[in-house]
Parts: C-alpha cells; structure tokens; sequence
C-alpha cells in the first residue's frame, strides 16, 4: 500500500482528496465565524453517504481533533459543513 500525504482547507462541502479513494483523516482544524460552525465527514463522495465523524465549533474560535493511526474512510472522503464556517484544514493520506 502506498500513501500519499496531503492537507487541503475548504470553505464549504466538498470532497477531501481524490473521489472515491480510499483516505485516512489524521487532523482535522474547524475554525468557525461569528456563529459556531457543525461540519461532518462522510464515508463515500456525497452530502447523503453515512457520517463517519461530525466536528462541532465554538463561535469565533477553531476546534482540533487529532487520530492517532488515522481514521479510514474507505469509499472516499465528503466534508459536510453549515455556512457558519470560516475554513477547515484536514490533513490527510491517500491510500492507493
């Protein structure tokens, strides 16, 4: 198996790292706006596939949750977020 390390920040839902391969999640850092900001991460590559890990922000301020050895969604990685974030930086592998 090789891994190719990688982070991207979104502003908005969409897809973390290439569509439908298989991605380890090692970090995630929400920041959210002037209104806390709930964001889940789906196993798969749309809004509807199942919710894996759901990050709760605080108003103004950026929340960071760390796995150790990662966590595996294996159909592909959707972030879903409300409006109230201001950017989400995940660091991530892809398996390939």
């Amino acid at each position: 198996m090789n891994l190719v390390p990688g982070s991207t920040s979104l502003t908005a839902d969409g897809l973390v790292g290439t569509s439908g391969k298989s991605i380890r999640i090692f970090c995630i850092h929400l920041v959210s706006g002037g209104t806390a900001s709930t964001t889940t991460f789906n196993n798969g590559t749309l809004v509807g596939d199942t919710a894996r890990v759901q990050v709760d922000g605080t108003a103004s301020k950026s929340v960071t949750v760390s796995f150790a050895g990662g966590m595996l969604f294996p159909a592909g990685c959707f972030m879903n977020t409300d409006a109230n974030i201001s950017y989400c930086t995940i660091i991530y592998t892809e398996e390939v």
